[in-house]
């Protein structure tokens, strides 16, 4: 298992390197264009003496190919270029075909890695307190069920990931490299959570979705979770990573009802609330009846959100907002 985890954070690293490789691209690109830039100046006669030691060393590697003697125009900056231009759409290629093959291994070594855990649990001994979600891609943990049990709190967040633009020319993030970079957030992610100790976690539709026994923690986790996302934007902020959130809240009581309660917060998410606690009008009711409430809901509208369009499943929406001691609402 700690071989596996190793293999893959190897793999990541070694896709991060050919990624920053790849900008090598950019460089030939300049230099080619310039080269065509020099070349046409030259073709007008103009005194370029003083760049010459930009394009020496190709100019007399390529003369020993190329004469220019009885020719009217002398070609060999713009065959330079050219040179440039096609070796670094090279670059990019074979980074591409690197870096999408990276990818690929690190998919194969993470699905090996949950088929691993599969067959261990196959060949366990069935505990009948253990509760298995069919559909749901997650790490179970002893539950004990009944229908008269406290609501549970269920939790399901969405990262977004772009280029932090410093000038309108910087190209954004390829969909392979958000995939990439979502993958870094979801595992930190993963990694600052762990101490609240969900009773299940894992990914629904590549979401990371957290549940928790008792509904009353919503209070702890909502001040915890705050400060832990706000660390990670900074941390990826430093390699030029823009991240946000989209959050969503709901309650559950019968966990044959997981599947579906993920389905609906999977649309709630697709509507774009971005860095809004949103919640569900079940979370909501739950929420009320607490003796002691730390936060308060701000209405955000009526949506439909069934996935079949001929269904029309319009409900509330709520958006958490903190209560301050004096009575104002915090946003």
């Amino acid at each position: 298992m700690a071989y596996s985890n190793y293999r893959i954070q190897q793999l990541e690293n070694n896709a991060q390197t050919v990624y920053w490789f790849r900008m090598v691209r950019y460089v030939f690109y300049l230099y080619g264009f310039l080269a065509f830039v020099f070349w046409f100046l030259n073709c007008l006669e103009m005194d370029l003496y003083r760049f010459n030691f930009l394009f020496i060393g190709p100019y007399k590697i390529l003369h020993n190919f190329y004469r220019v003697e009885g020719v009217a125009v002398d070609f060999s900056l713009a065959i330079i270029g050219t040179i440039a231009l096609i070796i670094g759409g090279l670059i990019d290629f074979i980074c591409n075909v690197i870096y999408n093959g990276l990818l690929d291994q690190i998919d194969r070594e993470e699905e090996r890695l949950e088929k691993k855990k599969i067959r261990k649990k196959r060949v366990q001994p069935v505990n009948p307190n253990v509760y298995v979600q069919q559909g749901v891609n997650s790490q179970v943990q002893p539950i004990n069920e009944n229908p008269f049990e406290e609501s549970k709190l269920l939790f399901i967040i969405q990262p977004h990931v772009n280029r932090i633009k410093k000038k309108e020319t910087d190209i954004e993030l390829t969909f392979q490299e958000v995939e990439l970079w979502r993958q870094r957030v979801n595992k930190k992610l993963i990694e600052n959570v762990s101490y609240s100790k969900p009773i299940q976690k894992g990914y629904y539709r590549k979401n990371l979705f957290l549940m928790y026994r008792d509904f009353n923690y919503v209070d702890d986790f909502l001040y915890y979770i705050k400060p832990t996302v706000d660390s990670i934007v900074i941390e990826f902020k430093k390699y030029g990573v823009l991240v946000s959130y989209n959050y969503v809240f709901s309650s559950i009581t019968k966990l044959e009802n997981l599947e579906k309660e993920l389905d609906m917060m999977d649309t709630i998410l697709s509507l774009n609330f971005q860095n809004e606690f949103i919640v569900t009008n079940r979370f909501k009711v739950t929420y009320d009846n607490k003796p002691i409430q730390k936060y308060t809901m701000k209405f955000k509208g009526e949506y439909n959100l069934s996935k079949n369009l001929s269904i029309v499943n319009r409900q509330p929406l709520y958006s958490l907002k903190e209560v301050k001691k004096q009575g104002d609402i915090q946003q």
